[in-house]
């Protein structure tokens, strides 16, 4: 419940926002389901508005910190019945460009045409982006390029109040919380 109620939140806070989740608490499913959402309004918006695309599929990009969590995303989205062939890695000697990219923050840095070429960016650990990293933060100065764009933004630790934090606070304001503490109380920490 409290997975589709972000989901719901996001979308209707015009696809755009971080959600602060405790570990363990299914933030990769939340995302999961937000691009579904997003993906699904932007085709019943492209149909609505009568508008022919040569390329009609909704790119995503999700952004990871490390380049284990790009297996282990590229895993899961298998395992959700999402064609292989639909799934891109993007990191060091491999540069699949797909309809879901996976990449690295690192990654990224290198090639931002990726940031700009998706419909929807996905940013886990989202507080890596502060203003102490400077190089991360040219990301959000592609990201602002797109006001259509679908950004979603996932941490569990975020000081609201730290200045570091200020671009993200302004591109990606918090929507919805859920801390560790109502996490164990309702019993919804995932199990390793």
């Amino acid at each position: 419940k409290d997975q589709l109620e972000a989901a719901h939140v996001w979308v209707t806070s015009g696809f755009r926002g971080t959600l602060l989740y405790s570990s363990g608490t299914g933030k990769t499913e939340i995302a999961f389901e937000c691009a579904r959402r997003a993906a699904t309004a932007s085709k019943v918006a492209t149909r609505d508005k009568e508008i022919s695309y040569p390329d009609s599929s909704f790119n995503i990009l999700y952004l990871v910190p490390r380049i284990v969590l790009i297996d282990q995303n590229f895993r899961r989205l298998l395992a959700y019945c999402i064609p292989e062939e639909r799934i891109g890695v993007y990191f060091g000697e491999r540069k699949e460009i797909r309809e879901i990219t996976i990449s690295t923050y690192q990654s990224v840095i290198n090639n931002l045409d990726l940031i700009r070429r998706a419909n929807m960016v996905i940013f886990d650990e989202v507080h890596l982006i502060s203003g102490t990293a400077k190089r991360f933060s040219r990301i959000f100065d592609v990201v602002i390029e797109d006001h259509n764009k679908s950004l979603l933004g996932l941490t569990a630790t975020i000081n609201e109040a730290d200045h570091r934090y200020k671009t993200i606070m302004t591109v990606l304001p918090p929507l919805k919380k859920y801390p560790i503490k109502d996490a164990v109380k309702h019993r919804r920490l995932a199990r390793p």
